[in-house]
């Protein structure tokens, strides 16, 4: 099946975009070189991402997850697109992130391309112009619209953890979302290194709900702690277990009170409820074998987790509900 994935050459902060970059590995685990990415996403090659001169915090989370997900980067014709386009020559035209970039639309409607618009952005904005004229895929989707359906993120399977840590040492994952001063990792291993060696997780809600960090967690063999999860959307995040999720925080938020609610938790999610809680457990043990001795059940939904995340929220699984929809 050849495809076009054009994707955004960025905005002032950022070169790429996670939904379109997912979507990309996804589409080539199923149909290969027939999937051309234009312009080329240099910055997921392992290959041409050496040959390059950038700025690693112009790329979303450092790369981290997309990097080194493909190869032979000048083996993918990108020559003559819009002639290729006025053909016909193409199956299916994807716009990775429409909103940002709608190059060679005028041809592509004009000569009657079947196209489908992903839009990745983290409001809840959908572009009528663009969902009159090909199936339209948004990732913060709040109501059911006509030509308007659901999109999610997913994670490369080959970076999803074998096997669980059954040693873990941390019983809180080290990284604090929103706590700058947390986020110390350089390199793609230590970052998942550091979910991978923690029972649980902090996560929650961002600009928009569907996160990349939520699927790191997982596919590294933690536990997420996901704030107010039952506040999400039915539309937003479908592929992820929510309610399976909200069990798991319902049964173990309790962990929280070990902590410093002033270091873990946002301004918005902070409460005088919280701060006391605090206190008659600030003494108390915050060993992770301690935890797993008592809590038999930890490295069972460890394993649980995982295998849902090896099961459902790849990128092959991602771009196979694409091209089914």
């Amino acid at each position: 099946m050849k495809i076009l994935l054009i994707r955004s050459e960025g905005n002032q902060t950022h070169i790429n975009d996670f939904m379109s970059d997912l979507l990309l590995h996804g589409l080539r685990q199923l149909h290969g070189s027939e999937v051309i990415d234009y312009p080329g996403c240099w910055y997921m090659y392992s290959d041409e991402v050496l040959n390059r001169e950038y700025d690693i915090n112009k790329i979303w989370g450092k790369g981290f997850t997309i990097n080194n997900t493909l190869n032979n980067y000048n083996s993918i014709d990108r020559t003559d697109i819009k002639k290729k386009i006025q053909e016909k020559y193409f199956d299916l035209v994807i716009y990775g992130s429409i909103r940002r970039s709608d190059q060679f639309l005028d041809d592509v409607i004009k000569h009657q391309n079947k196209v489908i618009f992903i839009d990745g952005e983290d409001d809840n904005i959908i572009d009528e112009r663009y969902a009159k004229s090909g199936l339209y895929f948004k990732r913060e989707l709040l109501e059911n619209k006509n030509n308007v359906v659901p999109i999610s993120f997913a994670v490369p399977k080959e970076k999803i953890l074998k096997n669980i840590n059954e040693k873990p040492s941390n019983l809180l994952a080290p990284l604090v979302p929103g706590r700058l001063s947390t986020y110390i990792y350089e390199n793609e291993q230590t970052y998942y290194d550091m979910y991978s060696n923690s029972i649980f997780a902090i996560t929650n809600k961002k600009l928009g709900w569907d996160c990349l960090r939520h699927y790191e967690i997982l596919m590294n063999g933690c536990i997420p702690l996901f704030f107010n999860i039952d506040d999400c959307p039915k539309l937003i995040l479908k592929t992820l277990p929510k309610e399976r999720l909200s069990e798991i925080y319902s049964s173990f938020h309790s962990v929280l009170q070990l902590y410093s609610p002033f270091k873990i938790y946002k301004k918005k999610f902070l409460s005088t409820k919280k701060i006391f809680s605090y206190i008659p457990s600030m003494f108390k043990n915050k060993s992770a074998s301690a935890f797993l001795k008592d809590n038999s059940n930890i490295l069972e939904i460890k394993n649980e987790l995982l295998n849902l995340t090896k099961q459902n929220l790849t990128t092959e699984i991602l771009a196979k509900y694409v091209l089914n929809k």
